[in-house]
């Protein structure tokens, strides 16, 4: 694996949605699905996304979560994880983004993400 998918790009890719820039779609295309995986908090990020009815996961929102772990790895949240979350030299102060970006650095992987705040502050490898 070497890449972690933020929730936005799983949600863009599940949609087919044009905003997943032409870069990351040949990022995609070149590479296994093996070699992408997602954190554990993008499931609730998911559940909370789709219950507000921000994101469409029709017919059945659990199965449309479902597909997305079959497709790419749910790396679980550990201590190590959670810790590093926590002690990150980072003001934002949303616990998803600095869950999925302490993911990424414990394991080792670029964040293909499109988020801004993740991208400016430059403590964890970007690829967008």
């Amino acid at each position: 694996m070497k890449y972690l998918l933020d929730t936005h790009t799983l949600i863009w890719i599940a949609a087919g949605s044009p905003q997943l820039s032409a870069r990351i779609r040949l990022l995609l295309d070149q590479n296994p699905a093996g070699a992408f995986g997602q954190a554990a908090i993008s499931l609730v990020e998911f559940a909370r996304l789709g219950k507000a009815g921000a994101v469409g996961m029709e017919p059945d929102p659990i199965a449309w979560m479902e597909d997305l772990a079959h497709r790419f790895e749910i790396l679980p949240l550990t201590p190590a994880i959670a810790w590093r979350s926590a002690a990150l030299d980072w003001a934002h102060k949303d616990p998803a983004d600095r869950l999925i970006c302490a993911t990424a650095l414990e394991h080792k992987l670029t964040l293909v993400t499109h988020d801004k705040e993740i991208t400016r502050w430059g403590g964890v490898p970007v690829y967008w």
